[in-house]
């Protein structure tokens, strides 16, 4: 999903595009008048032709990227359902919770990790001979290993992102990833609750259970839609996860 902030330096990018080939059209039609005699770029009937198509898809690109910034603005002014922002800001909070304590026992791991690791190359450099001494040896050894190893990046990809040199955190990284999450799961609710009821008109009957959830029901232009939450769970989760389930009421 592009950002307010991307769509508005393209379309200053398109505008000094636009500008530019105009001028260009300008010296260009300025030498067709004089029968191409006061032309000091050489242009001819081809750079009428080209330029024309480049201002045409300019202009197109510009368009569309006006159209994007009405919608992403409108998405933004949308974001005003107090209810639905207490209860992202609280699913933040859970996460970076997590993922910081998560940080402390990674290193650990790590470490773990590392000496294994180191185990498995001093056993190999003191015998090297074994791959062809005894290589069902070598291969067992060497599939512990790779095991050991991919269960290690899988059960520690979700954090490797926010660590830095010397193994700080960065806090900034997450905090930005995880409001531009929270935006993308707020316009999914209103979108999805738009579907059903139309511009929504009363939010009040919306409430945070006591285990952090969003439940209730939504009044709309052309209905009602229930809301509920259900925590996932399962292999892999590492942390708070969420499904939001909007549904038609009669």
């Amino acid at each position: 999903m592009a950002t307010i902030e991307f769509i508005t330096k393209r379309i200053e990018g398109k505008e000094k595009e636009i500008a530019k080939l105009e001028k260009k059209m300008e010296r260009i039609r300025k030498a067709e008048a004089s029968n191409w005699e006061d032309n000091p770029y050489w242009y001819g009937e081809r750079d009428i032709r080209i330029t024309t198509r480049e201002l045409d898809q300019a202009r197109k690109a510009l368009e569309d990227y006006q159209k994007m910034l009405t919608a992403e603005t409108e998405k933004a002014n949308s974001r005003n359902i107090q209810v639905i922002i207490d209860f992202l800001n609280d699913w933040q909070v859970r996460v970076r919770e997590y993922y910081q304590k998560s940080f402390k026992e990674y290193l650990e791991a790590r470490a773990e990790y590392y000496r294994l690791d180191r185990e498995y190359v001093d056993w190999f450099n003191h015998n090297y001979k074994i791959r062809r001494e005894n290589p069902e040896e070598y291969k067992r050894k060497d599939s512990e290993h790779r095991k050991i190893r991919k269960e290690f990046e899988a059960k520690w990809r979700f954090i490797t992102p926010y660590v830095e040199y010397r193994d700080s955190f960065n806090l900034e990284k997450l905090n930005k990833d995880l409001q531009k999450e929270a935006d993308a799961k707020y316009d999914d609710i209103i979108e999805r609750t738009n579907e059903i009821t139309g511009t929504i008109t009363d939010a009040s009957f919306l409430h945070i259970g006591a285990k952090g959830d969003l439940n209730g029901y939504i009044i709309g232009e052309r209905g009602k839609a229930k809301v509920e939450t259900i925590g996932a769970g399962g292999y892999n989760i590492q942390c708070y996860h969420f499904r939001t389930l909007i549904h038609k009421m009669k």
